[in-house]
């Protein structure tokens, strides 16, 4: 029996070998996960379309496949040779895929497992959401044994040290240490198609960034009271809805910003529907899905929206549906810290705002027409933009009308 890779999806017709779940010798079943194959908009869970047992693997980890390509072989169920088989082409995909297919149980150990050195929490292999978790459970994350690829620290070790259910790192008794050895980790999977994609941004666009500073007390007021009525709902409230909706009214009356650039026909194609992408970080990287016709949806619709598609960006279960037809791009590091940054723009689109983090500071206002050293909340927006398309006073305009909106949200509710 042969098994070749499906259609993957309209228009990709190759994708990365990121994972095989199986290994030869195993039994697999009907709809068992086989592999993970990585194309360049989401990583898709290849279901087995036959019960039986792998004998042969015959692509490799890293390999680019082409659809239709020889995957693997096996023996049916009950050993009667069957004809050729492809998986469904439906085959449901994932941003990255959920954890492996059991495997044989191996003989039980004999022997103590050997230890490991005391680690410090700085060195050891984790994201930063997983760091982020680690210090919300007050957890050292230097006494977590990590069950990731090169013993990286993964949510669900964390989650699982601090139930009991997980494993410490066994300390090694004080003496001489070997010096540490480099560390490698191959570049593929979704960290691969992060680079190739920077770079083919950076390659194709003539980046440059704006940054304007914004007074959001009343967008942070008017936040508060969303959340406490979104509560009710069962809805997180969160800044992003109102930056989204206030985004939307700029582009309105500055066009040109939402657009992407048609290499092949050497044109601008400027979108009057309005997708924004937002960046999600997650355990493998960050990834992109898109929040569609926000120009149709209001604040809790949009914040409930962005709530699930967060959550299926953490556990792994975004489609390819959710990264297409993106217009403009979203970045959010303010939950994270830092003044501003200059992001790089999601080729190819023309344009990504960053939304940076929120702080109180006394700032010099007019009260009554005289001058006062007053408290207020700020923050900097900072834009990114393909300077063949758009130029330094088309930024400067938009970020004036975006910044109008901020500071005063009522307006955005105002609009046709």
């Amino acid at each position: 029996m042969e098994f070749r890779l499906p259609e993957l999806g309209e228009g990709v017709n190759e994708g990365e070998l990121v994972k095989w779940r199986v290994k030869v010798g195993d039994a697999v079943k009907d709809d068992q996960p086989l592999c993970e194959i990585m194309t360049d908009k989401a990583t898709i869970e290849i279901p087995s379309p036959f019960s039986g047992v792998i004998t042969e693997l015959t692509a490799k980890e890293g390999e680019i496949v082409k659809v239709h390509q020889l995957m693997l072989k096996g023996d049916a169920k009950g050993g009667a040779p069957v004809a050729k088989v492809e998986a469904p082409a439906h085959a449901a995909p994932t941003h990255s895929a959920p954890a492996a297919a059991p495997a044989a149980k191996a003989p039980a150990p004999t022997a103590a497992p050997a230890p490991v050195s005391n680690t410090n929490s700085a060195d050891v292999l984790a994201s930063p959401s997983t760091r982020r978790l680690a210090s919300e459970k007050g957890i050292d994350l230097g006494l977590v044994a990590g069950t990731g690829p090169n013993g990286r620290v993964l949510r669900d070790d964390v989650e699982n040290f601090k139930s009991g259910g997980g494993s410490a790192r066994v300390a090694r008794s004080r003496g001489p240490q070997p010096v540490a050895a480099d560390e490698r980790i191959a570049i593929r999977g979704m960290r691969k198609k992060i680079s190739e994609k920077m770079r083919q941004s950076k390659d194709k666009a003539a980046h440059f960034t704006y940054v304007e500073e914004a007074d959001v007390s009343s967008l942070v007021k008017l936040r508060a009271r969303a959340k406490t009525i979104g509560e009710k709902k069962g809805i997180k409230v969160s800044f992003l809805p109102f930056v989204m909706k206030a985004m939307v009214a700029a582009l309105r009356k500055h066009p040109r910003l939402n657009s992407v650039v048609d290499e092949a026909t050497n044109e601008i194609v400027i979108k009057h529907y309005y997708n924004i992408s937002l960046s999600v970080q997650t355990e493998d990287g960050l990834t992109v899905p898109v929040i569609k016709n926000v120009q149709d949806k209001g604040i809790y619709e949009l914040a409930k929206e962005i709530q699930e598609v967060v959550d299926r960006a953490r556990k792994k279960k975004l489609t390819m549906e959710d990264f297409q037809d993106s217009t403009i791009t979203l970045t959010n590091a303010g939950s994270i810290g830092g003044l501003f940054a200059t992001p790089i723009i999601n080729y190819p689109e023309v344009a990504i705002l960053g939304f940076n983090k929120i702080a109180r500071k006394p700032v010099v206002k007019m009260v009554n027409g005289v001058e006062k050293i007053v408290i207020r909340d700020w923050t900097y927006f900072s834009i990114s933009l393909d300077h063949r398309i758009v130029d330094g006073a088309d930024a400067a305009e938009y970020m004036k009308t975006f910044i109008d909106y901020i500071e005063n949200p009522a307006l955005i509710f105002m609009e046709d």
